[in-house]
C-alpha cells in the first residue's frame, strides 16, 4: 500500500509538470509556417522518419515542432520534472559549462529546438533542450555524477573477404531500460546549408544520435559501442560537437578520426566502428582521454560489445580481467564465433540473423538472456534477482551500396528477434520492479511494449 501510495503521488506530480509545460499549440505565424517549409515526418513500421532541411535555426524549429513529444519525453526522462533539483543542477550546467564550448552553428540548432516545442505548446527552453542533449558529457561538470551505466550496445563492421560481396556491411543494436529509451524511434534525414547531408536515429529534439548510428550521404559509416573509463578532461570539446561536426563534415575514415581525436574531453568513451563506402575500407577506434586503440583493414570483421579489447585503452582505464559472466565480455566473445561462423558470407541477411542472435557462451546454451547478443534482460537466466526490463531494443543494418544509393538502411523496432515484450506481464512476476520506480518509468515501459514489436523495414527515401 504504502508503493501505490507513493507511486500515485509521483504521478500527480508528474501530470502537474507536464500539464504545466504543455499548452495548446497556437496557430502558426507567417514566419514559423516558413521554417516548417520542405521539412516532413512520416511513420513507418514503428518508425518516425523525419526530413529537415535548411540553415541551422531553421533545422532546429523543425526538430522541435516535428518531434515535439518524443523530446518533452526525453527531457522528463533524463532530468526528471521541470522541478527536480537535479533538473535545475542539469540546466545550470549546460548553460554554465556546455554553451560556450558549442559551436554557434550548433547553438542556432539548439535555440531552433526549443522555439519549436513552444510553437507545438511545450514550455521548454534551450537549457532544457541542451541539458537532456548532453547527458554524455554533463558528468565532466558534476561532482556528484552517478550514472547507471546500462546503456549497452552490440555492432559490427565486415569488408572485403568477410562479406558476400566485398563491400561493407554495418549493423548494431542499442540496449537501455526499455522505459527510458522508449522515445528513441525516430530516424532523421538531415540536408543542412553547410557540410553533407546525413541520417541518423534519435530521440525528438536530440541533434546527434546518442544511439550513435549514422551515415552520410559521402559513404561514411559510424557506429559504436560505449565503454567505461572515468579519465576526463573538462576543458576539451564535448562529446556531442565532435560526433555530429564528424558526420556533417566528414568524408573519410581519416577526416573522422581528426574531428574525434582533437580536443577530446574523454567524456563518452566507447568503441567507434567506421567505414567508407566509397574505398571499403572499416576501422576501429578504442577511444579513452589520452590513449585509443585504433585498428584499420580493407578485409576483416570488426565488432564491439562494451567490452574494452585494446592494450592502450586498458590500460588507461585500469580494466581487470574479463569474468565469463559479464555480458559485456560475454557478448565479445560470441562475437568471435559469430565471425568464425559467417566469414565471407556476410551481407544485409546475415546481419539481422547476428543482431538477433540468442546464443548463451556463459551457460552454453541456446536461451535469451543478459548475456546473448540480442539482450533480454527481463528474462535473466543465470541470476534471476538482476532481471529488469532492459536489453536491445531496436537493430539497424546497412551495406556500402545502400549508403550510397541514398544512405537507406534496414531498421527493426523492438528486439531485433522479434520477440515482443509484455510489460504487465513483467510487472506483474516482477512487483520489486514496480515498488522501484515512478509513473513515469511504468508509462515509458507501457508505451514500448505498445509501439514494439515490428518487421525489419527498409527505411529508403522519404
Amino acid at each position: 500500500m504504502k508503493g501505490s501510495l507513493r507511486r500515485l503521488w509521483v504521478f500527480l506530480v508528474l501530470c502537474i509538470a507536464v500539464l504545466s509545460l504543455s499548452y495548446p499549440a497556437s496557430a502558426l505565424s507567417p514566419a514559423q509556417e516558413y521554417l516548417l517549409e520542405g521539412s516532413y515526418a512520416v511513420e513507418q513500421d514503428g518508425w518516425t522518419l523525419v526530413h529537415l532541411e535548411g540553415v541551422p535555426y531553421r533545422i532546429g524549429f523543425q526538430r522541435g515542432y516535428l518531434t515535439a513529444e518524443s523530446a518533452s519525453y526525453l527531457i522528463i526522462s533524463y532530468l526528471g520534472p521541470a522541478d527536480d533539483e537535479y533538473h535545475r543542477m542539469s540546466r545550470e550546467i549546460a548553460g554554465k559549462y556546455l554553451w560556450d564550448r558549442i559551436p554557434k552553428e550548433y547553438q542556432d540548432e539548439l535555440r531552433g529546438i526549443a522555439a519549436g516545442l513552444r510553437a507545438k505548446g511545450y514550455d521548454w527552453d534551450v537549457w532544457d533542450v541542451l541539458a537532456a542533449n548532453a547527458w554524455a558529457d554533463q558528468g565532466l561538470y558534476e561532482d556528484a555524477w552517478e550514472e547507471d551505466a546500462e546503456s549497452r550496445c552490440s555492432a559490427f563492421i565486415a569488408t572485403g573477404d568477410a562479406t558476400a560481396d566485398g563491400q561493407i556491411v554495418m549493423g548494431h543494436n542499442t540496449w537501455c531500460p526499455y522505459n527510458e529509451d522508449f522515445m528513441y524511434p525516430i530516424i532523421y534525414d538531415v540536408k543542412p546549408s553547410k557540410g553533407f547531408a546525413f541520417r541518423y536515429q534519435g530521440a525528438g529534439g536530440t541533434i546527434w544520435s546518442g544511439q550513435d548510428w549514422y551515415v552520410n550521404e559521402t559513404g561514411l559509416m559510424v557506429t559504436e559501442t560505449s565503454l567505461e573509463n572515468d579519465a576526463t578532461d573538462p576543458e576539451g570539446i564535448p562529446v556531442i560537437v565532435r560526433i555530429r561536426t564528424a558526420v556533417q563534415y566528414a568524408d573519410s575514415i581519416d577526416d573522422f578520426l581528426g574531428i574525434m581525436l582533437e580536443g577530446n574531453n574523454g567524456a563518452y568513451p566507447n568503441q567507434w566502428l567506421i567505414g567508407d563506402a566509397k574505398t571499403g575500407e572499416i576501422a576501429s577506434l578504442q577511444l579513452g582521454l589520452h590513449s585509443w586503440d585504433l585498428e584499420r583493414t580493407f578485409n576483416g570483421f570488426l565488432y564491439s560489445s562494451n567490452h574494452p579489447s585494446g592494450v592502450n585503452f586498458r590500460e588507461e582505464a585500469a580494466c581487470e580481467e574479463p569474468d565469463p559472466m559479464n555480458y559485456c565480455y560475454a557478448r565479445y566473445v560470441r562475437w568471435g564465433q559469430l565471425k568464425e561462423e559467417w566469414y565471407g558470407k556476410v551481407d544485409a541477411e546475415i546481419g539481422k540473423i547476428m543482431l538477433a542472435d540468442h546464443y548463451d557462451t556463459y551457460l552454453g546454451i541456446e536461451k535469451p538472456s543478459a548475456r546473448t547478443i540480442c539482450g533480454h534482460k527481463e528474462i535473466e537466466t543465470a541470476d534471476p534477482s538482476e532481471r529488469k526490463p532492459s536489453g536491445a531494443y531496436d537493430g539497424k543494418v546497412t551495406t556500402s551500396d545502400m549508403v550510397l544509393d541514398g544512405m537507406s538502411m534496414w531498421a527493426r523496432w523492438g528486439h531485433p528477434c522479434g520477440e515482443p515484450f509484455d510489460a504487465e506481464k513483467f510487472m506483474e512476476d516482477n512487483p520489486h520492479w514496480v515498488d522501484e520506480n515512478d509513473e513515469f518509468a511504468i508509462h515509458g515501459l507501457r508505451i514500448f511494449d505498445s509501439d514494439t514489436p515490428n518487421p525489419w523495414t527498409l527505411v529508403e527515401n522519404f
